[in-house]
């Protein structure tokens, strides 16, 4: 007998233990190892997102020569004007 093949099991008494089948010893560690490989995979898409991510923002801020600002409160300018008279003009037709 080998102490790993026995486990304790939640919400059992104290020192009662169950001997785990060699079966769902093996699935156990298949499960294992499938969770470390998927675990890699997604660390190296994760590490391969963030630095896309970053040469974008790198980009982006070479190219900053237009970016948007927020508008500000002030006259209407005369094609803005002439924009909304048509929108209204659509409405009523």
């Amino acid at each position: 007998m080998n102490i790993n093949d026995f486990v304790i099991l939640p919400g059992s008494k104290t020192g009662t233990s169950v001997r785990l089948k060699a079966k769902t010893v093996r699935e156990l560690q298949l499960e294992k190892v499938q969770l470390e490989t998927e675990n890699k995979e997604m660390e190296k898409k994760l590490r391969q997102l963030q630095s896309n991510m970053s040469r974008e923002k790198e980009e982006r801020k070479k190219s900053s020569a237009y970016h948007w600002k927020s508008g500000q409160a002030g006259p209407m300018t005369i094609q803005a004007r002439v924009l909304s008279q048509s929108k209204e003009n659509n409405n009523k037709v």
